[in-house]
């Protein structure tokens, strides 16, 4: 037991309680003016590893080396705590120093601990200014940070002044390996967490800035499409009632660009009528807020009627499944159609940007537009991969250049 004055630190295996795995929980004492606290440090192990003399783990393993590691950090943090506040030349008591060292009115020193913060956070702004989207988003990356920690580190929280280039690193290479996640979805996994530890990394709650020393690019990714005459195929198919609704709501979107999500809350709402009697879909992206105009084809608004239970195709109802169960559906809708590629449902999107409208001298400026696009850049990909329109325009020149 190690002793300052008049305040005392120890480590306690509790052997009366233990996890669904079996293991018992780490205490931290606090005994103070003849007054004692305990604080659950949210680390485990098996009673056999723990030296109750050293208040240490004892085997050399990783594992247990992280363990004691934490618990190094926890004591220092002690020690930190109890020197300011008798530095600040007034009395205290061991309530207000137990505050204090749970991090009550200060930012979490704790990378889990400040990721829960920011969750609460931004739970309350839902609906406000954060979208369901985003928050969803945010809760992913926590979530994986945290099967990180228990994976590479053994440990169910991590000191925000150790994450280095390494940690991030070996976070990537655990996304990317154990949880089996796409090359760039990974990098936008990175790059996400380092905006989530932005405030940390201003406050320097984290030395220097170690998302400087990693070097993970987008790689460029040839996006799929259904070509015209795959979609022929995917029309005239001969499927059940159930394949067929979500066929149409998979054909919808490729004759709007709808995303799943604005597809799913896509209503009459939605539906204008121009002054030259032509109808368009007047709708904010869920994802971005960035306003779509986009003009109702023929074939979308056949699609709407044969929904309706009225002449207007504006009365349409349908119910739109989970994006999961529509993807396993239009697998099978693909094999009756005799397409080769697998269908899913953001390959509607990607072809109505080709197939649907670039490949048929839409200019890119609207297309972008009708896709919600802010940047041009943001739908520059699709142009680059329209062989068949390349192959058209320069058909026109070929009598010039004999």
């Amino acid at each position: 037991m190690l002793e300052l004055l008049n305040i005392r630190f120890s480590f306690l295996c509790r052997t009366t309680h233990c996890n669904s795995h079996g293991k018992h929980p780490l205490v931290f004492r606090v005994i103070y003016r003849g007054e004692r606290r305990d604080i659950f440090t949210g680390l485990y192990c098996e009673k056999k590893e723990w030296n109750a003399k050293t208040h240490r783990l004892d085997r050399l393993n990783k594992s247990c080396t992280a363990i004691n590691e934490n618990l190094d950090l926890i004591e220092r943090k002690g020690y930190e705590v109890f020197e300011a506040f008798r530095n600040r030349d007034r009395e205290f008591t061991l309530d207000e120093l137990m505050d204090k060292l749970r991090g009550k009115g200060d930012r979490p020193t704790l990378l889990i601990d400040y990721l829960e913060e920011g969750k609460e956070g931004l739970k309350k702004r839902l609906g406000v200014d954060i979208t369901p989207a985003t928050y969803d988003k945010y809760r992913r990356s926590a979530s994986h940070v945290q099967k990180f920690l228990l994976t590479e580190y053994k440990v169910k929280n991590y000191a925000l002044s150790r994450i280095d280039s390494d940690f991030l690193e070996k976070y990537f290479q655990y996304l990317r390996g154990t949880r089996g996640i796409g090359h760039n979805t990974s990098v936008k996994y990175i790059t996400f967490f380092k905006t989530i530890l932005m405030p940390a990394l201003r406050a320097s709650l984290i030395p220097g800035d170690p998302f400087r020393q990693i070097k993970h690019r987008i790689k460029t990714v040839t996006k799929s499409f259904l070509s015209q005459q795959e979609l022929t195929l995917l029309e005239t198919a001969t499927l059940s009632p159930d394949l067929d609704r979500i066929r149409d709501i998979f054909l919808f979107s490729c004759y709007t660009g709808l995303a799943y999500i604005d597809v799913k809350q896509f209503c009459r709402a939605h539906i204008f009528k121009d002054n030259d009697d032509t109808y368009y879909i007047r709708k904010p992206r869920q994802k971005t807020g960035q306003e779509c105009l986009i003009p109702l084809l023929p074939a979308a608004m056949r699609i709407l009627q044969k929904h309706s239970l009225t002449t207007a195709f504006s009365d349409f109802t349908w119910y739109v499944s989970s994006n999961q169960k529509i993807n396993k559906r239009l697998k099978v809708i693909g094999e009756h159609a005799g397409i080769q590629q697998v269908p899913h449902f953001h390959l509607a999107r990607h072809t109505f940007a080709t197939t649907v409208t670039l490949t048929n001298g839409i200019p890119i400026e609207t297309v972008s537009s009708m896709l919600g696009h802010s940047t041009i850049g943001q739908t520059q990909h699709y142009a680059k991969i329209v062989g068949t329109k390349v192959k058209s325009d320069m058909a026109k020149i070929k009598g010039i250049f004999m």
